[in-house]
């Protein structure tokens, strides 16, 4: 137990590091290139940050451990926007862009309800993962035109783009792709240790491959987009921090699960509990993002407060279920008739509040 603890020091300490590398070179592409961090976020940040997500998807499956590569999407979308905005909103209030409310946003959602109608039966048969692969290719093809457009846009209103102090040369990419890789294994190496000595500490306790999906490796596989959220943010740089979230979130669906079930020797089982309880939650979390962000398009720390709330309250559920405790029942009677109908009531007050701060 103590080695399993120090492992998941060592390992967070790593993470930690890796992040604030991988975001420097991030950085200084995003700038030789003329793309915007919104964009840079949504593509180079999100698909790097991904690879653990990716990784113990893909081992899982071709260990038969199904609910294991569901738990881990579904519970990483799930702590991306609770956890990462929670925790990347109480550092600093985060300003939301007219893209992510209109465009990923929505993405995010409808990826989602994709999922969820294709999980419905039960299984995510090798047809399924085709089907989110066309997804991928779909949105890939967006991407493609938005950074065309993104640099086109950017090199016009900075007059031939921003000059760098060092030339953009082929010293420079060694260097900054160097230190991009080295950072992306220190994130995925971190993120690793945290995973593996957390289930070796949940596994003693006998908790259920899906319970251990949806918190400890999802909170782990995570960890990479919470310090390069937070390092984002502390940079002043909210734009890479939300769209960090939204890209994970797309990727983690039209990449990971399309990859994961198509590699997969069969159909991936998806389990009754999760089409009960957990595709919906992803869904009316992700859904819940546009009241919260437009029109004040910002995310305050008393909504990054309720997030980290509703995901502790999340966990919790997920605890008593797996512990079969008898307190789940009363648990779930203050939830949907105390917690959700006061949320719901907040969100229509901060939307009208904010509505009518606009107009004026």
């Amino acid at each position: 137990m103590i080695l399993s603890f120090l492992l998941f020091i060592a390992g967070l300490l790593i993470l930690i590091g890796g992040a604030e590398l991988f975001l420097k070179s991030v950085d200084k592409f995003g700038v030789a290139w003329s793309v915007s961090p919104v964009v840079m976020g949504l593509t180079v940040v999100a698909f790097a940050t991904g690879a653990p997500e990716l990784a113990i998807s893909l081992q899982a499956a071709v260990d038969g451990k199904p609910d294991l590569v569901v738990g881990n999407i579904l519970g990483s979308n799930i702590a991306n926007i609770l956890l990462i905005l929670g925790i990347a909103g109480l550092v600093s209030p985060l300003k939301i862009t007219n893209r992510i409310i209109k465009i990923d946003v929505p993405m995010v959602i409808g990826a989602s309800v994709l999922l969820f109608l294709l999980a419905r039966d039960g299984l995510l048969s090798p047809l399924d993962g085709g089907i989110i692969l066309v997804g991928l290719i779909l949105y890939s093809l967006f991407m493609y035109f938005q950074i065309r457009k993104d640099r086109a846009d950017n090199i016009l209103q900075n007059g031939g783009g921003v000059e760098l102090k060092e030339p953009v040369s082929t010293g420079f990419y060694v260097k900054y792709v160097l230190i991009l890789l080295g950072g992306l294994i220190m994130i995925v190496a971190g993120s690793r240790f945290m995973v593996h000595a957390a289930v070796e500490i949940a596994g003693t306790l006998g908790i259920s491959e899906l319970i251990i999906g949806l918190t400890i490796v999802s909170i782990g596989t995570s960890l990479p987009e919470v310090a390069t959220s937070v390092s984002a943010v502390r940079r002043g740089d909210s734009d890479t921090a939300v769209a960090n979230v939204m890209g994970s979130n797309l990727y983690n669906i039209l990449l990971t699960l399309s990859l994961t079930v198509l590699i997969a020797p069969g159909a991936i089982d998806v389990s009754a509990e999760a089409i009960k309880l957990d595709f919906p939650f992803m869904i009316i979390v992700a859904a819940g993002c546009l009241p919260l962000f437009w029109p004040g398009k910002v995310l305050g720390r008393p909504e990054a407060f309720g997030f980290l709330t509703y995901y502790g309250l999340y966990l919790g559920y997920l605890v008593l279920i797996g512990l079969q405790h008898p307190f789940k029942e009363q648990f779930e009677g203050i939830m949907v008739w105390v917690v959700i109908p006061i949320t719901i009531l907040l969100i229509i007050i901060k939307f009208v509040l904010d509505y009518k701060r606009k107009l004026l």
